[in-house]
């Protein structure tokens, strides 16, 4: 039985505006006044979950499985950056998406996301 959607080639967007709280941050100092890939990361999880939330049912979620990225350019404080999460691959268990992260200068970020579906409640919440 085939799972319903997301369908490979379905692609979900993120849009952000970089902040000076989404600057590079260690050791609760600031490093360099430029988009952090930790932020990096959380909006290629937030435009994955775009993709996969509207198909869940009442008793299933999903959970981030793998996430590779390559943080390939600066994007600056004040520029809008376009996150895109593009359905490479899905079944029953997975959904793998391709995803790009733009900026005014071209791309500043590329890689993979892979979410497992779950039962709801696996992970403890209600």
């Amino acid at each position: 039985m085939r799972r319903r959607g997301p369908s490979v080639g379905q692609q979900a967007v993120r849009e952000v505006i970089v902040t000076s709280e989404m600057t590079a941050r260690l050791f609760d100092r600031e490093i360099h006044p430029v988009y952090a890939t930790a932020w990096m990361v959380r909006h290629v999880e937030e435009a994955g979950r775009m993709l996969i939330e509207p198909y869940l049912g009442a008793d299933e979620d999903a959970t981030g499985y793998s996430i590779a990225l390559t943080h390939e350019r600066v994007a600056r404080v004040g520029e809008r950056i376009t996150v895109t999460a593009r359905v490479s691959e899905v079944d029953e268990r997975v959904c793998t998406a391709e995803v790009e992260v733009r900026g005014p200068m071209g791309v500043i970020g590329r890689g993979t996301f892979v979410q497992r579906f779950i039962p709801r409640g696996l992970l403890g919440e209600p």
